[in-house]
């Protein structure tokens, strides 16, 4: 293989040196840092044009990317912690891009203070000191950090809810490196007549996940309450989304939250076909049913295309957060609006960071994921007619909890 290529997916970008004893581009040495140090595991999705590893793939396997990267050299013992890259950040004052003459020649005459550009992901393969950068260094690690609290605050809802609806071990949870608390052998069957929408244990579990929020605690107790409301909705739509994703699009199933499913070929019902009544045995489950099918067939429209996107882990827990604060911009009080633009532009730079990890064109790659918020809160905003319409009939048996909470819009 020509030394220009990475030896994992055969890109020739971004080819500048080894990766963790490998030549690899740095979309592949990301993917091996991450899967590593997060203790990752994944599960062959047995596609011929997925598991052939090539940069040029729209989807690439990760098991069998992780498995190339193990054949090609990558050595896990070369990936360093966290708290092992910001040590070797501050001893080196910032690992920086050489500047060239030319550059060296314009800073001297022009006396501006131009920051050194300053790139995490060679941290741990490049040493090459350079000028120290406090702004550079300062946006690398907020920026990490941020990544880090999203990435931790999805990872206790994925194990609790494995604990609650996919009746995991405890032994088997503390484990930890799923991205999503499901697998196919503990998926069931969705039953409307069973379903009676968010129990207490998920209002609990979006709470913890709300109040870890940074920025949650500087809302006051209005702005709060309707950021809360808020979180509850972004939540149903954006998990099931991506664990529909995680399934498998191909395998044409939409996957709810509780771990529940719905074969979607050939295409559900909505209870409004001609003579539909006749397959149900008294008005109230129609009405029941004709309720809840619209909403998830609604919801089946977000997921085509959110699995076409093919979200990283990362991506997904940053462009939920996003969601959640650009939507409660809109709707809370002048303080609030502070708080929410400072950290949706925090989180956008994040987001604009994960979109680097795997992708050579960041810029479509990023506009593709902001561009996913227009689908999102169009189907929050159904969600939340579809709940106006359940309490004002008393369709579901539902915790009164659940219709205080949705009825926000």
């Amino acid at each position: 293989m020509s030394v220009n290529r990475c030896e994992v997916c055969e890109s020739h970008s971004n080819i500048s040196c080894n990766h963790f004893g490998a030549r690899t581009c740095k979309a592949c040495a990301a993917f091996f840092r991450r899967t590593v140090s997060m203790k990752l595991d994944y599960t062959c999705i047995e596609q011929p044009d997925s598991c052939r590893v090539h940069y040029d793939s729209r989807l690439i396997c990760r098991f069998c990317r992780l498995k190339k990267c193990y054949e090609v050299g990558m050595k896990p013992l070369l990936v360093k912690s966290k708290n092992e890259r910001k040590q070797y950040i501050r001893i080196s004052k910032g690992l920086v891009r050489k500047k060239s003459a030319f550059e060296e020649h314009t800073i001297e005459n022009s006396n501006e203070n131009i920051t050194p550009e300053y790139d995490e992901d060679n941290i741990e393969n490049e040493a090459t000191p350079g000028p120290s950068s406090e702004t550079s260094e300062t946006l690398a690690l907020e920026i990490q950090e941020t990544v880090n609290k999203f990435l931790n605050l999805e990872t206790s809802m994925c194990d609790r809810r494995r604990l609650l609806y996919a009746e995991t071990p405890i032994s088997i949870v503390l484990e930890g490196g799923r991205e999503w608390p499901y697998d196919n052998a503990t998926l069931k069957m969705f039953d409307y007549k069973q379903s009676q929408g968010m129990s207490k244990h998920d209002f609990v579990m979006i709470m913890d996940y709300a109040r870890g929020m940074p920025g949650f605690d500087e809302l006051n107790y209005a702005d709060s309450v309707f950021c809360y409301r808020l979180v509850c909705a972004v939540d149903f739509v954006t998990n099931s989304a991506y664990y529909t994703y995680k399934r498998g699009i191909h395998h044409n199933e939409l996957v709810l939250n509780d771990g529940t499913f719905i074969p979607m070929t050939p295409t559900p019902l909505t209870g409004y076909e001609e003579n539909a009544s006749l397959l149900f045995q008294n008005q109230d489950d129609l009405m029941k049913f004709r309720t809840l099918m619209p909403l998830l067939l609604h919801q089946w429209k977000v997921c085509v295309p959110f699995a076409q996107l093919a979200p990283s882990y990362e991506e997904f827990c940053l462009i939920k957060a996003i969601c959640v604060w650009h939507v409660s911009y809109y709707r809370l009080s002048e303080e609030g609006r502070q708080v929410a633009l400072s950290q949706r532009e925090r989180l956008i730079r994040a987001l604009h960071y994960a979109c680097s990890l795997d992708s050579d064109d960041v810029g479509e790659r990023f506009g593709n994921m902001i561009m996913s918020l227009n689908y999102i809160m169009e189907q929050i905003r159904n969600l939340n007619c579809s709940f106006v319409m359940i309490s004002f009939f008393g369709i579901l048996n539902v915790d009164s909890l659940m219709i205080d909470v949705t009825s926000f819009w």
